[in-house]
């Protein structure tokens, strides 16, 4: 261990003529030792560093003019062990849920869509769709999976099929009382080939579904909050081949970022204030830019093409690009929307906690440099005094690092009406001068200690993110903080397996107690926090085999035939998907309700319900005077739905076959109008409503009149 490792030879049992000895030699070989490790990170570090003069640092603490302070509020050594489930949020706290349009809609080549990176990358049939006539698109199916693509055969293709399904999941939102949803809108889907062409270039069947969608939250009571570009990529603005760069455009002259995407996303992002501004009052231009320029370079992520894959270059010219879109994008709404529709923007970001292995000078300074240069790259230029980068990124990256022009950073400092922060784990960061890793922050990161999620770079320790909320706090002035993700990964087979998450509870207790710690104890800024994720649903390069939501989503798993790869006959299918909600989601919603923390171990908390609340006799919210009457088997999944003869022109006219997994039933039959032609109809139970909501809209209202028999 590192500890051991660092302990003085001294310490071993000698004698008084032997350690005399040992004492003068040890002296000098470590002396020796000292200047030859020194010697190595200083040239190691030179080789970063910017032609002007640097500004002294210290030797132990490369970047910095003087060492960093330990992080706090706790120090070395004393982090908790267990949650303090007590105390209340602010009264206009926000708690939410969110998702991503490439992980769950779905119907990738239906209504006019056009390709994005993400098919390309997990090797979809993209022949024939918009914007796939790249150069190094398939131009012959079965299309190619990207290497760089863990679960060979998972795709986007299908995945929750929420496109079809969005009604029910509204009832499913509706069921849990929620109230704040994030959503991403899909670029490919609104302008299928990336190129707006004056609103030629324009989807407007997409246009209408996000409208109906957003509306449709609104009637249920669910305000909306738009993240305007979660990593899918138009496949037709990036093609290296053609000169069409996306994010790691540069101008070919100088190598320096162009920027020349920019035109198109402009376009874009002013079509979407438009559009759904007038409703949408919470705006996300970016989701996690880190994640898709420094991990898209070959790290699991789209679009890792060979031309981009080099780590001293291509992370550092994307991010630079996406900062210049998202003042772009500001600017925009700010000039042209914010006044009259009364809404703000931002943009979101992403940093698992680095917390020092040991309390020595030069963990303390590694740890720092690894939130530096993975949060404050993007935040430093926005919220920082300057407008620019990070000074010790600054300094270590040297001329890779692109610079702003003066007019650049007035553009971007301050382009945030508030700190987007996702935030899901923690780890050691020990000092080496040997290593300087992608990210050039010379700390090595480990995570002995702390607990795993199913995900391999998931590990958690709620104490991590309120030193993180200090972080922000101390370094940016205290910004307002909305948490715009957080969650744990679990496997499950079946929905009983998949409902009973304890695992997620103890992870979302744990985090929102220290969450609460920061806003009560430390004075953080902090407004709101939207858990990850609504449903189970495509987690990238992992596929499927990973499971985030406090929905269980039985995907109805079977062969894709425009999918190719191992897994491609073992796909999620449309039409048939069902969803469960877990304990998570109850914990969550029995939180949110009271907006206050609830104790896992508690007698108040026994998880969701049982499939037998469903038992009794029901009227229908739009059809007041029909009976119907649900029967749950003893089995607790199978059983009917009885209408009565007093409505003879209902659709739920007769008797009909139920299934039911906790507080989910799925019948074979239209309980509205509206269903678009599901072959089945979902509903969820309201439990203070004491109701069933349907994916239609129609409620179900527990009643005890006598059912009326056919």
């Amino acid at each position: 261990m590192i500890a051991e490792d660092r302990r003085p030879l001294e310490e071993q049992e000698l004698s008084e003529e032997e350690e005399e000895c040992f004492n003068a030699t040890h002296v000098v070989t470590w002396v020796i030792i000292s200047g030859i490790v020194l010697l190595i990170a200083g040239v190691l570090t030179a080789k970063y560093a910017k032609s002007r003069q640097q500004v002294g640092p210290t030797e132990a603490c490369p970047g910095f003019d003087m060492c960093p302070s330990y992080p706090m509020p706790y120090s070395h050594g004393q982090w908790p062990d267990e949650p303090t489930l007590v105390g209340s949020f602010p009264p206009d706290f926000i708690w939410g849920l969110g998702t991503a349009s490439y992980q769950i809609e779905g119907a990738y080549r239906e209504d006019g869509r056009g390709a994005s990176i993400w098919d390309t990358f997990v090797g979809a049939d993209t022949l024939g769709m918009p914007g796939a006539n790249c150069s190094y698109c398939c131009m012959e199916a079965p299309c190619s999976v990207n290497p760089a693509m863990a679960v060979k055969g998972a795709t986007g293709n299908v995945a929750c099929d929420h496109w079809h399904t969005w009604k029910d999941d509204i009832a499913l939102m509706k069921s849990m009382g929620l109230k704040h949803y994030r959503f991403s809108i899909a670029w490919p889907r609104v302008i299928p080939d990336g190129h707006y062409k004056n609103e030629l270039g324009v989807n407007w069947k997409a246009i209408d579904w996000y409208n109906e969608f957003i509306n449709t939250l609104l009637d249920a009571g669910i305000t909306p909050y738009i993240t305007l570009y979660h990593w899918d990529l138009p496949q037709g603005l990036l093609d290296p081949a053609a000169g069409k760069g996306g994010w790691y455009s540069v101008n070919n002259a100088t190598g320096k970022p162009a920027s020349s995407i920019l035109p198109e996303w402009k376009s874009y992002v002013d079509l979407c204030f438009r559009t759904f501004g007038d409703r949408v009052k919470t705006w996300i231009t970016f989701n996690e830019a880190w994640t898709f320029t420094f991990l898209a370079s070959g790290y699991g992520k789209a679009p890792s093409l060979p031309e981009y894959s080099d780590m001293s270059t291509w992370p550092w010219v994307a991010g630079h690009n996406v900062l210049l879109a998202h003042g772009a994008a500001v600017e925009i709404y700010r000039n042209k929307y914010q006044a009259l529709q009364k809404g703000r923007i931002g943009i979101t970001n992403n940093c698992d906690w680095r917390e020092p292995r040991t309390s020595h000078p030069e963990d303390v300074a590694a740890a720092e440099r690894a939130v530096l240069f993975s949060l404050g790259w993007f935040t430093d230029p926005i919220f920082g005094e300057t407008g620019d980068y990070p000074e010790p990124m600054k300094r270590i990256y040297g001329d890779a690092l692109p610079e702003f022009t003066e007019e650049q950073k007035k553009l971007l400092k301050g382009s945030a009406d508030f700190f987007g922060l996702n935030h899901y784990g923690t780890g050691w960061v020990s000092y080496d001068p040997l290593k300087p890793g992608d990210d050039r922050s010379f700390g090595v990161v480990s995570h002995e200690s702390l607990p795993r999620g199913e995900s391999i770079w998931l590990y958690g320790a709620g104490w991590g993110l309120r030193k993180l909320l200090n972080w922000v706090k101390n370094r940016y002035n205290n910004p307002e903080v909305i948490l715009t993700e957080g969650g744990w990964s679990m496997t499950a087979d079946t929905p009983e397996e998949g409902m009973r998450d304890e695992g997620r509870v103890g992870y979302y207790a744990n985090y929102t107690s220290e969450v609460l710690k920061a806003i009560n104890e430390d004075g953080c800024n902090v407004t709101g926090y939207f858990a990850w994720s609504l449903m189970d649903n495509f987690e990238w390069e992992r596929g499927y085999q990973e499971r985030f939501g406090v929905t269980y989503t039985d995907y109805m798993l079977g062969p894709d035939p425009l999918a190719s790869g191992t897994y491609s006959s073992q796909q999620p299918t449309a039409g048939k998907q069902v969803r469960s909600r877990k304990d998570s989601s109850c914990w969550l919603e029995a939180v949110w309700r009271d907006n206050s923390l609830l104790d896992v171990k508690g007698p108040t908390f026994t998880g969701c319900v049982s499939s037998s609340v469903f038992n009794g006799n029901f009227r229908d919210s739009s059809l007041p005077m029909c009976n119907r009457m649900v029967k749950v088997n003893n089995d607790g999944i199978t059983g009917t739905i009885t209408c009565g003869i007093d409505c003879l022109s209902d659709a739920c006219y007769g008797i009909h076959a139920a299934k039911f997994s906790g507080g989910t039933i799925v019948a074979e039959i239209r309980t509205s109008r509206d269903l678009n032609g599901a072959n089945h109809s979902t509903g969820y139970w309201n439990n203070v409503t004491g109701s069933i909501d349907w994916g239609g809209g129609a409620t179900w209202k527990r009643s005890l009149a006598m059912a009326i028999l056919v």
